[in-house]
């Protein structure tokens, strides 16, 4: 029986289970030892299957298909070459395996003979991602085995199955091909005969990968409703999730009805823009915790935390500290106290939880006017916030962060990244009923591929997207701008020149005594690339900008045309510090 037909024929029975059990977002780097993978994947795009994008910097890839599979919630797939290829993924199979998002991770690889014989490009790929994915399957060579080939299929679905559930994550695949590597001349009958029993394998029917919904415990509900009765000055606190994850508002909104809860929904949560209405929403608390507004005249009294620990400085470190009222986590999965302080934890759908948990509620305990109070305790803080920048003219990066929220579309991508960006959401920008899909690298909170993150989520969804990064982490990405070209939506990136890692300054390292000396090379880093020049060698319009207005046209400029635009924007980097610091000087802080 001819190998490299055989070969080839395992490569495409491959990418059609995967194609039958949903995948259809693939992204693949040039290689040789994957070329029947790639000859696959091809005949699948041709075939209207499946959508393929090359993207010929392995570790960029491996981001765009993880913003695909954040945005879709079904896991993308990565097809790549032996040897180091697959090395170049691993920071992004390591946000998808601690936030949670599906994707598959397919390594092509040398026949066993060529094991620890010192062969190139040849390294032990089994087990490459460690304790990261899910399940690592190990193929192995092509079989000729009918047995073998009808369940190869299978084994896709398997994949895809494991990546989405119970425990949503990357799903590691290695298959192995000899040489000759090319298919020519005519198929021996044996290989014929394969492919018509895999076929009416498929076409018989696959198993259908479905995610499983955890219904919750009635008896761990009795005794959190117990506890929601109890609370006089309920919060509902809402972390970091994906888009697919998101806990529906309108499920949170019919407790807060029932609970009189307070809803304080951090920027991720998907509950921020989009949200429950105004009038549950408690969104200025990074300043209010951060003074001590908040544990002073609000003082909460029980905290439902809604998923992933929050990321929020100040909100984080009031949960973990010593006068943290009770705190009970419901969550879809895993098991999200950080600060181990947690009374209980709730394993379970969080919608239907919370509908569960209404229903259980006879009339809100909580103090009549609980809810007014916190969201005037937020009123005056953006009140606040306006008079302070109208006292403090320049170009800061509250301005700037403003402007770009404001300029994202209805229904559109907002793209944070770690650092400073996800926090000045919460600093500056209040709730919104605009509903937004906010997409965030909290898993890990890496500064590493934000750029072909975003370019993938506007790759497999086609929205319009306004991603917004400092300038050292758009240098760690700047290969992904050839990512972002040629995608089928606008993708406004916005780079916050503020000349290095301004996030330092409001950390306690910025106080040591004797740092100004080593602050700035160790810990600011100030870029050596210009963003808009970086753009425009890789043939992306680019702007600068240095006032609000001209931030504001640009952007206009951007989200009105198809494919990727970098914003400059030169901002006062050293204002943040000084505008938090004033923001938070209510009267000291009682922690």
């Amino acid at each position: 029986m001819s190998g490299a037909h055989l070969q080839q024929a395992w490569a495409e029975w491959l990418v059609d289970g995967l194609v039958a059990a949903g995948v259809r977002h693939f992204v693949t780097s040039p290689g040789s030892r994957s070329t029947p993978l790639i000859l696959a994947l091809a005949r699948a795009e041709t075939g209207g299957r499946a959508e393929v994008a090359v993207v010929s910097d392995e570790r960029s890839a491996a981001f765009v298909a993880l913003g695909q599979s954040r945005i879709t919630g079904l896991p993308s797939t990565l097809v790549c070459t032996s040897g180091t290829a697959g090395a170049h993924w691993l920071p992004a199979i390591v946000e998808a395996s601690e936030a949670g998002v599906p994707l598959l991770a397919i390594t092509a690889d040398r026949p066993f003979e060529l094991q620890a014989r010192g062969a190139n490009q040849t390294t032990h790929q089994d087990g490459l991602f460690g304790t990261h994915v899910r399940r690592f399957l190990e193929l192995g060579l092509p079989d000729a085995d009918p047995r073998a080939a009808e369940a190869l299929p299978r084994t896709a679905v398997l994949a895809v199955q494991t990546s989405l559930a119970p425990d949503p994550g990357p799903v590691h695949l290695n298959v192995r091909f000899r040489k000759p590597l090319e298919a020519t001349g005519g198929e021996t009958d044996e290989v014929r005969v394969l492919r018509r029993r895999v076929a009416a394998s498929i076409e018989r029917g696959l198993p259908t990968p479905r995610p499983p919904r955890g219904a919750p415990d009635p008896r761990a509900l009795d005794e959190l409703a117990a506890r929601v009765r109890r609370a006089r000055r309920g919060v509902v606190v809402a972390g970091p999730s994906s888009p697919f994850d998101a806990v529906a508002p309108v499920a949170v909104e019919r407790f807060l009805e029932a609970s009189g809860f307070a809803l304080l929904p951090e920027a991720t949560s998907q509950l921020r823009f989009g949200g429950p209405p105004a009038r549950f929403v408690c969104d200025a608390f990074e300043t209010l915790f951060a003074g001590g507004t908040a544990r002073r005249s609000l003082a909460p009294d029980f905290v439902l935390q809604l998923g992933a620990f929050p990321s929020g400085r100040a909100l984080a470190a009031w949960l973990g500290s010593a006068s943290a009222p009770e705190r009970v986590v419901l969550a879809r999965r895993g098991w999200p106290d950080a600060c181990n302080q947690a009374a209980d934890v709730l394993v379970a759908d969080p919608a239907a939880a919370l509908s569960d948990l209404a229903d259980r509620l006879d009339g809100a305990a909580s103090e009549a006017d609980w809810t007014a109070r916190a969201a005037t305790a937020s009123a005056d803080v953006w009140r606040r916030l306006e008079a302070t920048l109208a006292g403090r003219p320049g170009f800061s990066e509250a301005v700037a962060v403003r402007a770009a929220i404001a300029s994202v579309p209805e229904g559109g991508l907002l793209a944070l990244g770690n650092s400073l960006p996800v926090r000045e959401v919460d600093l500056f920008c209040p709730a919104s009923s605009r509903s937004l899909a906010v997409l965030s690298q909290r898993g890990v909170s890496g500064i590493d591929g934000l750029v072909s993150s975003a370019a993938g989520a506007v790759r497999a969804s086609g929205f319009p997207a306004v991603l917004l990064v400092g300038d050292v982490s758009f240098q760690h990405d700047v290969g992904g701008l050839a990512a972002a070209r040629d995608l089928p939506a606008s993708l406004a990136i916005v780079v916050l020149r503020n000349g290095g890692g301004r996030l330092f300054e409001l950390l306690p390292v910025r106080r040591l005594p004797g740092v100004d000396e080593v602050f700035e090379r160790y810990f600011l880093t100030p870029p050596a690339v210009a963003p808009a020049a970086a753009a425009r060698a890789f043939g992306l319009p680019a702007h600068e900008a240095a006032t609000a207005e001209e931030l504001q046209d640009a952007l206009r400029g951007a989200l009105a045309r198809a494919g990727a635009t970098v914003v400059e924007a030169r901002v006062d980097g050293a204002a943040t510090g000084e505008l938090v610091a004033a923001l938070a000087d209510d009267g000291g802080d009682d922690r």
